[in-house]
């Protein structure tokens, strides 16, 4: 018996041993691969554990490149128009003018008239000039101006989607008979009149959208010669017609992003709006008028040391005279108010890339700069 009993107490102590032991060893065993040990390459959980720190370093890579990488430009900008860092050849580019509505494009059409520049636009294909169903292209004078030839117009209407597909069955760009096209559809104007071997540049004026709706609004109300005349519009008040009757909002993100003006943008819209104003569109201001047209001249090639081009400029910019004006003064609408608020919620993506268009305002100087010095160096 107690031979036994000391076989039992002996056995006792060796499974505890060997239970200490077999402890101390998953100890090392588990601090080996907290320390990720290279000595058991085939641990399923130190592959995992490997895994999801790749995955963290991947996933913070991925992070920085959306936050430092150049936003997307949508197709029909990349495909068709040149980029803003490449130096002008008015020679060999038309030019697009994105009209964007009570935003300027009228006073700039007719600045362009006078520049004697041939314009694209609706005017050319107008049914009481005749040449509305024109099978060739033609460039011609629709009326006449203080004795003069007045200007000249291409029979196409670009201001139209209908318009646009005809002037792209007729050839417009490629024919080279319009120095510039005048449309709001810009991103199916692009697309439809532009090849590979005709790319273009594309010149806008821009507006605070709350102000662009507000002119828009009471314009509208006496404009019989647009298509879009509204004197319903006399019996309602702003805000009604920015709660209630407004269909236009977030105008610009839309357009750029080729939708309907009922379907809704998104912030991906809004992010493509960005990079491709940033790198194809020479962007210039309403309230800046002068300066921008100064802009769009150099681009152009248009040189206002010219007696005739000075003598347009002088007519609607001079100091001392009399300017053309093609505004319609109307009440405005106070930053804060109801009405103010009504807009901007609705328009939030058109106010957020308006803001970046006047920093983007600023930053094109220098490249407008570089434009006119290195065309004044090829000229000589």
């Amino acid at each position: 018996n107690n031979f036994l009993t000391m076989a039992n107490r002996r056995c006792r102590k060796i499974d505890a041993a060997l239970l200490i032991g077999f402890c101390v060893l998953a100890s090392i065993i588990s601090l080996d691969l907290l320390r990720n040990d290279e000595a058991t390459p085939s641990s399923s959980s130190l592959k995992f554990r490997r895994y999801l720190k790749d995955e963290g370093r991947r996933r913070r890579r991925r992070r920085a490149r959306r936050r430092t990488s150049t936003p997307s430009v949508y197709s029909w900008a990349s495909n068709y128009l040149r980029p803003v860092t490449e130096t002008p050849e008015p020679s060999k580019e038309t030019v697009l003018f994105w009209h964007i509505p009570k935003s300027g494009g009228t006073t700039a059409k007719a600045i362009y008239e006078c520049l004697d520049q041939t314009i694209a636009s609706r005017a050319g294909a107008l049914p009481k000039f005749g040449h509305d169903h024109d099978e060739d292209l033609l460039a011609y004078h629709p009326w006449k101006r203080r004795g003069h030839l007045g200007p000249t117009y291409v029979n196409v209407d670009t201001t139209s989607p209908a318009g646009i597909i005809r002037s792209e069955e007729l050839g417009l760009v490629p024919s080279g008979l319009a120095d510039m096209i005048f449309t709001s559809f810009p991103a199916m104007a692009i697309e439809h009149l532009y090849d590979d071997s005709h790319k273009g540049r594309v010149l806008a004026l821009f507006r605070h959208p709350v102000e662009r709706l507000v002119s828009k609004f009471y314009y509208l109300q006496i404009a019989t010669w647009e298509r879009t005349y509204h004197p319903s519009w006399k019996k309602i008040s702003v805000l009604e017609f920015a709660q209630k009757r407004n269909n236009d909002n977030n105008f610009m993100v839309k357009k750029l992003a080729g939708k309907k003006m009922y379907e809704k943008v998104t912030e991906e819209d809004f992010r493509m709006a960005v990079g491709t104003l940033d790198q194809r569109f020479i962007v210039g201001l309403m309230d800046q008028m002068e300066e921008s047209i100064h802009r769009f001249n150099i681009v152009m090639g248009i040189d206002e040391s010219d007696e005739a081009k000075k003598e347009c400029m002088d007519e609607f910019f001079g100091h001392g005279v009399e300017k053309k004006n093609n505004s319609h003064p109307h009440p405005k609408v106070r930053e804060g108010s109801a009405e103010w608020k009504a807009f901007a919620e609705r328009n939030d993506l058109d106010i957020r890339l308006y803001d970046h268009i006047l920093h983007l305002f600023d930053q094109q100087k220098e490249i407008i700069d570089s434009y006119a010095k290195s065309m004044a160096v090829e000229e000589e």
